[in-house]
C-alpha cells in the first residue's frame, strides 16, 4: 500500500513521506512531551460526558501531577489498548510506566485502571482492536 492514515493527525500520507511527517508529530516540546499524540480519529472517539472520570495523575517517583489531554481520554475510552503502558510526566519530562502513575482523584494506579478497561473491552469484543498503522 502506498498511502497510510497518520495515527496522529488522521490525514492520508504517502508511505515514502511518512517518516518525515511522523517526525513533526513526535518532535519534543520544551517540557519533553511530544508535539502530538496518537489518537482515535475524532469521529470515532468517545462522545459521552467525561464527568466523574479521573483526569489528573501523579508520578509516584517525582510527585508531580499531570493532566491528561481530553483527546487522549476520549481515545483510550474506545480503545484501552491504544497506549503502550505509559503516560507523560510533567515533572520528569518523559514517559513513565502506568505502574508508577496514580490517579490523583481516586488513588488507583493507572496500571490497574487500564487493565480493568482492557478486560472489559475483551469481554465485549473478544479481542483487542488492530494497532494503528505507523
Amino acid at each position: 500500500m502506498f498511502i497510510l492514515r497518520c495515527p496522529f493527525c488522521h490525514r492520508l500520507v504517502l508511505r515514502r513521506l511518512y517518516a518525515r511527517h511522523k517526525a513533526r508529530h513526535t518532535q519534543k516540546l520544551p517540557d519533553g512531551q511530544m508535539t502530538d499524540h496518537i489518537t482515535v480519529h475524532p469521529t470515532g472517539r468517545y462522545q459521552g460526558s467525561l464527568a466523574g472520570l479521573p483526569r489528573v495523575y501523579q508520578h509516584t517517583v517525582c510527585g508531580v501531577s499531570t493532566q491528561m489531554p481530553e483527546e487522549v481520554m476520549r481515545s483510550y475510552l474506545v480503545n484501552p489498548f491504544l497506549y503502550r503502558g505509559g503516560m507523560f510526566c510533567c515533572g520528569c519530562g518523559g514517559y513513565k510506566p502506568y505502574s508508577e502513575l496514580r490517579w490523583s482523584e481516586t488513588g488507583q494506579s493507572l496500571e490497574e485502571y487500564f487493565r480493568r478497561l482492557q478486560a472489559e473491552y475483551l469481554r465485549v469484543h473478544g479481542e483487542p482492536p488492530p494497532r494503528p498503522t505507523v
